[in-house]
């Protein structure tokens, strides 16, 4: 009798911890699939930096913050024409080394790529401080050239345009404000350039057709002639 109960206490005891190893495991498993998931959705895969979901989650949380906010959006210049002499391959390299730049020389900095040749930076300051560091970065990525297959240097560039919040409470609104500014400052060719007032922008409205960078790459319609589509 005594062996029986010890051997069903023992049996129970069996099950118990693996019904709780189970549990367990499930749940680590489940807190492994939902990082993963997280991840895929808010990290940029080519650069490990945030995506625009990812910089819209943790930009909404620096939004509510009672401190000064610039932002600063950033393009690369002659992006296009890299790709087309070099190939696709080295324009990523391209991305991925800015990042790395970025990591390394500021970490401290919120640096995210939002699609293709775009950045975003954010700091908790005012316009001119925020330009201060805007040029800081420009000079940065500048300064650390591209190191090709074949040994050749290519020297990268940004323009970025910043805008501060205290001309909008309204999260895209203001990065659309940084990205007229950084428009501004690629069609000018003055590098970085805060935002102008006169654009008088109070909604995010579709963006030019074609940027300052591609009209370089596209020649002017024939007078008389409609563009083409």
């Amino acid at each position: 009798m005594s062996n029986t109960l010890t051997t069903l206490t023992l049996v129970t005891l069996a099950v118990g911890t693996a019904l709780i190893i189970c549990r367990l495991t499930g749940s680590r498993l489940r807190r492994r699939l939902m990082a993963r998931l997280w991840h895929a959705v808010h990290v940029d895969a080519l650069t490990g930096l945030p995506n625009r979901a990812g910089a819209l989650e943790e930009l909404g949380r620096w939004h509510t913050d009672h401190r000064p906010l610039s932002l600063g959006f950033a393009d690369l210049d002659q992006f296009k024409a890299l790709n087309d002499t070099h190939g696709h391959e080295i324009g990523d390299r391209a991305l991925q080394h800015i990042a790395l730049v970025l990591r390394t020389h500021l970490p401290d900095t919120f640096a995210a790529r939002i699609h293709g040749d775009e950045f975003v930076f954010a700091w908790h300051a005012l316009l001119t401080d925020a330009l201060a560091h805007a040029w800081h970065i420009r000079h940065l990525v500048s300064a650390h050239p591209l190191r090709l297959p074949d040994g050749e240097l290519v020297e990268l560039r940004m323009s970025i345009g910043v805008a501060e919040r205290g001309l909008t409470t309204d999260l895209r609104l203001l990065m659309h404000h940084a990205d007229l500014a950084m428009h501004d400052a690629k069609t000018s060719g003055s590098g970085c350039a805060p935002y102008n007032p006169q654009h008088r922008a109070t909604a995010v409205t579709p963006r030019p057709a074609l940027r300052a960078r591609e009209r370089r790459h596209h020649p002017a319609p024939a007078p008389g002639r409609p563009p083409m589509s």
